[in-house]
């Protein structure tokens, strides 16, 4: 286990150490999000996660710090809608932390997520030019 952050944390966005810099945080609803992480980890295994997974560890290339990656396990060991469900859960709740994450960054600027990526982009620029 690694060591933890938080003794740094308070020195990483420090006036002497943070460069001048803007943070962008994309905001869904919980709902959207829901639907999205589910909607992206179907479209995973309709186009072959399973047998890319398969692949590469009967290919001996896979090292330990991926074997930790999120789902690896999952769609290695599990039926196949089982796996979905699983990966989804585990999704949700990574999801989930980084939000409150995020939440706890000084000065970030939230940008409306569900808006297609070009205003996205438009916003940040915008945004990024005031400052």
């Amino acid at each position: 286990a690694g060591s933890s952050l938080a003794p740094a944390r308070s020195r990483l966005w420090a006036d002497d150490v943070r460069h001048p810099t803007v943070v962008f945080g994309l905001e869904l609803s919980a709902a959207e999000l829901e639907r999205r992480i589910e909607e992206r980890t179907r479209a995973m295994f309709e186009l072959g996660v399973e047998e890319e997974v398969r692949g590469a560890l009967a290919g001996g290339t896979v090292s330990a710090t991926a074997r930790q990656a999120l789902g690896l396990a999952e769609v290695a060991e599990l039926p196949r809608e089982q796996a979905i469900e699983q990966l989804v859960l585990r999704t949700r709740r990574l999801a989930a932390y980084q939000r409150k994450w995020l939440r706890r960054i000084p000065g970030l600027v939230s940008v409306d997520g569900a808006r297609p990526p070009h205003a996205i982009a438009d916003g940040i620029l915008e945004v990024a030019r005031t400052r």
